[in-house]
């Protein structure tokens, strides 16, 4: 469990939890957008044994709302797994945001794959 150094869970109008180096684009994305008082990034790079107590202690006084990003689509990935692991911990909703249920992890086409990428890290932020 990685929490976010610069912007602490209680003050941030969004949570967005991340597994994996997606974490990078998304720091990049909130330093475009000038959103770095209110994205705090919260990095869960162990999910089995899931940490429950270290998630809980990281999410003490969440305020905002939270979501789960993730490149993979939704039916693949690590989503169907955390989800009733975090939402447990919460005791909110948590929300998902990335691809699409799909049969492939990755289109094959590097376009396509590029224009997917952009909508899951722009998309991210939507709403702020």
């Amino acid at each position: 469990m990685l929490p976010d150094p610069l912007v602490g869970v209680s003050h941030a109008k969004r949570v967005i939890l991340v597994a994996g180096k997606l974490f990078y684009d998304l720091v990049k994305e909130r330093e475009v957008r000038g959103l770095g008082e209110q994205v705090a990034i919260v990095r869960i790079e162990e999910l089995c044994p899931f940490p429950f107590e270290e998630l809980r202690q990281v999410l003490r006084g969440v305020t905002g709302d939270v979501r789960w990003v993730q490149e993979e689509p939704c039916n693949q990935g690590a989503w169907t797994h955390v989800y009733p692991r975090v939402t447990h911990v919460l005791k909110k909703s948590l929300e998902y945001h990335g691809r699409d249920a799909d049969a492939v992890p990755a289109p094959g086409v590097g376009k396509l794959y590029r224009k997917q990428q952009e909508m899951v890290v722009k998309g991210a932020f939507d709403g702020l």
